[in-house]
């Protein structure tokens, strides 16, 4: 799978921006707050609908503009198939197009699969359970198209839930949202459950390698609802939550927040049974950080029958330097398209056929040779 062309209008701090890609590696370059990261996060807005970080979605439409749009022709080799796709935000709403016809969400998504690694997954084996968990929803999402859905129906179900639990509601009102917890809940955790248990061993197997010696690692998903059932069918977790958050209610009630849910779950990892938080050194968590992503891509790609394509966001100057290469190396071996930017092009290796572009104050300039 691979990027064609992209157009960008009045997104972040681009008014208008058009780009062609090399089938191979495409590099942004320009020094920090110019829009390398802005470039990347427009395509991964089209991959999974969802920005690189958290926020509103006012703050990715262009200051005074009206709306911001993205369209970029994307071919599968797999399929033999191009497609065009457009994808236009609003304030408070956004428009889906996928070869000049309006869609819905579970049309579009699936169509182009890209997979990120910014400096922020970095902090993924030592930040908060929050960063493992979109973590795991993003991954889980290249897979499962309905997964968004799910995510966005309980978040929107858990905002109302606590928001009532503030405001002293009634046990009716509550037990409405229950309902919808429970449901989305369910399915959610039984997706994070199902693609850690095909995690571990592909994890296991790529971390062994690039740190070597390697401690022992196990991975595993912590919930909060208890593995008290012996089936974690999304119907066996159903009942389960259900159960679990008419009984927490008045705890819930107190607190003024709900307690027990897949937003308090974790991914768990230790090395020779130990936290790794408490045990790794600086070295192994970029080891382990780079296993988690290079993890992420293979599945990925053996799903797929080709790779996605890859937005990598200024890591080589984030990574040490043999970590680096591992991460190239990898990248190399899955010949797939790369697209990705840097602050000094002397780090990253660029194989015939590299595309550069100079990204300075929302312009775009190729130079001649990506022309």
């Amino acid at each position: 799978m691979r990027i064609l062309a992209a157009e960008l209008s009045d997104f972040r701090n681009f008014e208008e921006v058009a780009l062609r890609f090399s089938a191979s590696r495409t590099v942004l370059v320009g020094a920090n707050g110019q829009g390398k990261t802005n470039l990347l996060e427009a395509l991964y807005m089209v991959a999974g609908l969802r920005p690189l970080r958290p926020v509103p979605r006012a703050e990715l439409i262009r200051h005074a503009a009206r709306r911001a749009k993205v369209r970029v022709s994307i071919t599968s080799e797999h399929s033999g198939l191009t497609h065009e796709l457009e994808l236009e935000l609003f304030k408070t709403t956004r428009r889906l197009e996928k070869d000049h016809k309006r869609c819905d969400t579970q049309s579009f998504l699936g169509t182009f699969v890209a997979v990120a690694f910014t400096p922020d997954d970095l902090q993924l084996t030592k930040g908060s359970p929050e960063l493992r968990r979109r973590f795991l929803d993003r991954a889980i999402l290249n897979a499962q198209p309905s997964h968004l859905g799910n995510a966005l129906r309980y978040a929107q179900a858990l905002k109302g839930r606590n928001r009532l639990l503030a405001q002293d509601a009634s046990d009716d009102l509550l037990s409405s949202y229950d309902e919808v917890l429970a449901k989305e809940g369910a399915k959610l955790m039984a997706a994070r459950e199902s693609y850690v248990r095909a995690l571990e061993p592909v994890l296991t197997e790529i971390f062994e390698h690039i740190a070597q010696p390697a401690p022992r690692l196990v991975v595993r998903y912590s919930s909060t609802v208890p593995p008290e059932v012996e089936s974690r069918s999304p119907d066996a977790l159903e009942a389960l939550l259900s159960s679990l958050l008419e009984k927490r209610r008045t705890h819930d009630r107190h607190r003024r927040s709900t307690s027990v849910g897949p937003h308090r779950d974790d991914l768990e990892l230790f090395f020779d049974d130990r936290p790794v938080k408490m045990r790794a050194s600086q070295g192994q968590h970029r080891a382990l950080v780079l296993a988690l992503k290079l993890a992420e891509i293979r599945m990925v790609t053996e799903r797929l029958g080709e790779p996605p394509v890859l937005l990598l966001d200024d890591i080589s100057s984030e990574l040490d330097r043999e970590r680096s290469r591992q991460l190239f190396e990898a990248v190399e071996a899955l010949r797939g398209q790369v697209i990705l930017s840097t602050t000094d092009e002397r780090q990253v290796p660029a194989p015939p056929g590299t595309y550069f572009y100079d990204v300075s104050q929302g312009r775009v300039s190729p130079r001649p040779s990506s022309a």
